[in-house]
C-alpha cells in the first residue's frame, strides 16, 4: 500500500520518513566521532557531515509534497487537548529545524559541500553574500559567529536533540504505556497490524446484522 488510511501511513511515507531518521541519526555519527579527538580525519570527517545534513532536504522536500496529497491518519480519540497540541508542536519544530540545521551549516561553513562529482561553493564567496555584507554592513566574522552558534553551539547540541526525543519519547509512550496504534501504524511492516486493530474497533462500534434485522435486539 503505498498511500495513506486513515488507519496508517502507507509505505511509501514510511520509507521517507525512516530514511529522514537515518539520515540524521548519521549526520550525528559523524560529529560525535570527529569530537573524540580524529583530528586526522577532521576535513574529510566533516566533509561528509555536511553531504549527509545537506542531502537531508531532498527527502524531506519529497516527504512535505507527499504529506499535502496523502494527509496523515487521524491521532488516537480520546487524547487529551495539550498532547494533540504538544504532539503538533513537535511536528512543527522537527519540520523546521529538519530545514534550518542544514541550511545553517551551509550559511555559516567556509568549505561548501563537495559531492565527489560537483561541489557546492560556500555561501560566503557568493555574490549574493557579498551584497548581504556590504548592504548590511556585515562582516564575515560578524555573519559566521551567528550561525555557528545556531548550528554548533545552541540548536545542534542541544534543542535539535531535544526535540527528536520528545517526538521518540512520545511514541514509545503511546506504544507501551496506552498500547495505541502511533507507533505501529509508521513502523515498518506495521500496516497488518494496524488494518487489524481497526477492523476490531469498527467490528466493536458497529451494529450486528442482527441487531439491524427487523428481529434483532
Amino acid at each position: 500500500m503505498l498511500k495513506n488510511t486513515e488507519a496508517t501511513y502507507g509505505s511509501v511515507a514510511k520509507f521517507l520518513h525512516w530514511l529522514t531518521a537515518a539520515w540524521i541519526v548519521t549526520a550525528y555519527v559523524i560529529i560525535i566521532w570527529l569530537t573524540w579527538d580524529h583530528t586526522e580525519g577532521l576535513i574529510p570527517g566533516l566533509n561528509y557531515h555536511k553531504v549527509v545534513g545537506f542531502t537531508i532536504l531532498l527527502p524531506f522536500v519529497v516527504r512535505v509534497v507527499w504529506r499535502l496529497f496523502n494527509p496523515a491518519p487521524a491521532l488516537p480519540a480520546g487524547m487529551p487537548l495539550w498532547q494533540v497540541r504538544l504532539s503538533k508542536l513537535t511536528h512543527v519544530l522537527l519540520y523546521f529545524l529538519i530545514v534550518a540545521m542544514p541550511v545553517t551549516g551551509y550559511l555559516g561553513n567556509f568549505g561548501g559541500v563537495d559531492y565527489g562529482l560537483f561541489q557546492i561553493p560556500p555561501f560566503v564567496r557568493t555574490e549574493l553574500a557579498a551584497w548581504i555584507f556590504a548592504t548590511f554592513d556585515i562582516t564575515v566574522q560578524q555573519w559566521d559567529v551567528f550561525f555557528d552558534t545556531f548550528h554548533y553551539r545552541i540548536v545542534g547540541p542541544y534543542v535539535f536533540p531535544t526535540v527528536v526525543l520528545l517526538h521518540v519519547g512520545a511514541a514509545v509512550y503511546h506504544h507501551v504505556v496506552l498500547k495505541d496504534d502511533v507507533l505501529r501504524r509508521m513502523w515498518p511492516g506495521g500496516q497488518r497490524g494496524s488494518q487489524a486493530d481497526a477492523a476490531a474497533m469498527n467490528a466493536a462500534v458497529s451494529p450486528s446484522s442482527a441487531e439491524l434485522s427487523p428481529g434483532g435486539k
